[in-house]
C-alpha cells in the first residue's frame, strides 16, 4: 500500500538498540517517537562491556558514531586456551590477514550509550507509561496512562516488557544455568591489543583490554561453582587473576564492583506482526561466549534502514505486513543459524570428556589453516547472510 503523508514510527524502548534505531531511521524522511515506559539514567560505574566487530563499527559510523581510540579499543589478536589455569601458549590464535582491519574493538556499554544519547537531541522522546495498544488496517494506536493517544503507521519494540502488549508469540529458549560475571582488572601498562579466552572446567574466561592498562574481564560459570566463590571474594578473586595471567599481565588490582547476569537462550518465532517489528535482544538473545549479541542488532538495523529506504523512494507504506514480512525473511533465518552455531560452540567448550577434549584440539589445527580462519574470521565480522 502506498502513502503520501509523512509516516509516523514509535520506537518502545530505553536502551541502546531503541536509541541506535532512533538515531538510523531519523534520517529517512520518517517522524520518529523514542517512547521509554521507564527512563533509566546511564549508570556511572557500570563496568559491562560489548564487543563490536569492525563491520558492526562502519554500521555506528553511519549513525554517526566516531571511531576514537578513547572509546572504541582495537583487538588484533584473539587467543583461545583450552588446556587449564596453567596454561601460557594459546593452542590458537585468530589474527586478521589484513593487519590494516582490527577483529574487533572493546566499548565500555555506558560510554557508547553516552554518545547515542547525545544524538537524540532532534528525536521526540516521550517518557510515560504504555497501558494498551490496539489496532485496526492502517494504524497503532498507542494509549499512555495519562489517557492522551497517538497513532502510528509502525511500531518497533526492543524490550521483553513489549512483548505483552503486542504478542504472545512463542519462542526458542532454554536455561543455561550459568551466570556471567563481569569486572575490570587493572595491570601496568602494556601493549594490550590480544582478547584471550580460556575454557575452563566452571566455564569460559575472557579477557577483553579496553585500554593499555585496563582489561575487561567476563566468567561465565555454572551455577553453584566454586569459580563463584572465587569471583565474590576479592582477594580470592585477585589471586586467582594474577595465577591464571601471569604470562600476559602483571595485575595491580582489581574494581570490587562485580556485575552479574543470568544467561538463557531465547530466539523469538516471529519478529513481524500487523504494524509492529520486534527487534534486539527480545528477538535473539545468545550466549556471551563469542561476544555477538549486539553485533547481530546492528546488522539488522543497517538492513531495516536499507529496506525502508528503498520502500520510502517507491511511496510504500512502512507498516505494511508484505514489507515487515520482508524483512524477517531477510534476517530470522540467518540470525537463527548463527544463534544455534554460538550454542553449538558454548556446548563443545562445556564438555570436558578426554573425548570431546582431543576433538577441540583437532578443531583448533582445522581452524589455524589460513583459509579456515579466513572465512571464521569473515562470520564473525559480518554474521551470515544468504
Amino acid at each position: 500500500m502506498k502513502t503520501l503523508n509523512k509516516q509516523k514510527i514509535a520506537i518502545l524502548g530505553s536502551g541502546l538498540t531503541a536509541k541506535a534505531i532512533a538515531i538510523a531511521l531519523s534520517d529517512l524522511n520518517v517522524s520518529i517517537d523514542l517512547i521509554q515506559e521507564k527512563s533509566f539514567p546511564v549508570q556511572s560505574k557500570s563496568n559491562v562491556t560489548l564487543s563490536i566487530s569492525d563491520a558492526s563499527l562502519k554500521i555506528l559510523e553511519k549513525i554517526g558514531v566516531k571511531k576514537k581510540k578513547s572509546l572504541f579499543w582495537p583487538i588484533k589478536k584473539i587467543a583461545l586456551f583450552d588446556s587449564g589455569e596453567k596454561q601460557s601458549l594459546p593452542d590458537t590464535e585468530f589474527c586478521n590477514f589484513n593487519y590494516k582491519k582490527d577483529l574487533s574493538h572493546i566499548v565500555k556499554k555506558i560510554i557508547l550509550e553516552k554518545e547515542l544519547s547525545k544524538k537524540l537531541k532532534k528525536i521526540k522522546v516521550i517518557k510515560n507509561k504504555i497501558i494498551s495498544i490496539e489496532s485496526n488496517n492502517f494504524l497503532k494506536k498507542i494509549i499512555f496512562q495519562n489517557k492522551k493517544q497517538k497513532e502510528y503507521n509502525l511500531i518497533i519494540a526492543t524490550e521483553f516488557g513489549n512483548l505483552r502488549l503486542l504478542s504472545n508469540e512463542k519462542k526458542y529458549n532454554w536455561d543455561y544455568t550459568e551466570t556471567a560475571y563481569t569486572f575490570l582488572m587493572q595491570h601496568k601498562k602494556t601493549g594490550n591489543y590480544s582478547a584471550r579466552q580460556f575454557f575452563l572446567k566452571d566455564g569460559p574466561l575472557a579477557f577483553l583490554p579496553i585500554s593499555s592498562t585496563e582489561t575487561s574481564v567476563v566468567w561465565s560459570v555454572k551455577n553453584k561453582s566454586n569459580a563463584e566463590k572465587i569471583i565474590l571474594n576479592f582477594n580470592e578473586r585477585l589471586n586467582f587473576l594474577r595465577k591464571i595471567s601471569s604470562s600476559f599481565y602483571d595485575v595491580t588490582g582489581s574494581t570490587k564492583q562485580v556485575e552479574k547476569f543470568h544467561l538463557t537462550f531465547e530466539f523469538l518465532r516471529k519478529t513481524a506482526l500487523p504494524r509492529a517489528l520486534f527487534m534486539g535482544d527480545i528477538t535473539h538473545k545468545i550466549h556471551p561466549i563469542a561476544g555477538q549479541g549486539w553485533n547481530m542488532t546492528l546488522r539488522d538495523i543497517d538492513i531495516l534502514v536499507e529496506c525502508f529506504k528503498d520502500k520510502l523512494n517507491k511511496g510504500y507504506d512502512l507498516g505494511d505486513m508484505g514489507i515487515l514480512k520482508e524483512f524477517e525473511r531477510e534476517t530470522k533465518a540467518s540470525n537463527l543459524l548463527f544463534a544455534m552455531s554460538i550454542d553449538l560452540i558454548r556446548k563443545a567448550f562445556r564438555e570436558q570428556s578426554p573425548a570431546i577434549s582431543q576433538l577441540r584440539k583437532k578443531s583448533f589445527s582445522l581452524i589455524s589453516q589460513p583459509a579456515v580462519m579466513k572465512k571464521i574470521i569473515d562470520i564473525a565480522d559480518k554474521g551470515l547472510r544468504f
